[in-house]
């Protein structure tokens, strides 16, 4: 008897369970239905027009977003060339050297 009565109780654990999960899954279906919607909506124009706003920030010479973007792009450039600079004069002095090595002494 005893073996009856514990059976019983997980079994209306289970069913429990699984009652509570379909009720608070369609309990967040409903509410993220209503007012999510118009929230995803209003992010996403709300983004739209930051998202043009730091466009013209950027574009902007006067701006100091857009002096600073300048600055950065003109220092990548000064810096990209310094080492494409570097690397020829290195390849160079490696071809020296490479030379020199197959040379036999005089």
């Amino acid at each position: 008897m005893a073996d009856e009565d514990s059976t019983e109780n997980g079994g209306g654990f289970g069913w429990g369970l699984i009652v509570g999960l379909a009720l608070g899954l369609v309990a967040g279906v409903f509410l993220a239905s209503g007012p999510g919607r118009g929230q995803v909506e209003s992010l996403r124009a709300r983004t739209i027009e930051l998202g043009g706003t730091a466009r013209r920030a950027a574009s902007d010479p006067q701006n100091p977003i857009g002096r600073a973007i300048n600055d950065g792009i003109s220092a990548a450039r000064r810096r990209r060339q310094e080492l494409e600079r570097a690397a020829r004069g290195s390849r160079a002095a490696g071809a020296d050297a490479a030379e020199a090595e197959g040379r036999p002494d005089a």
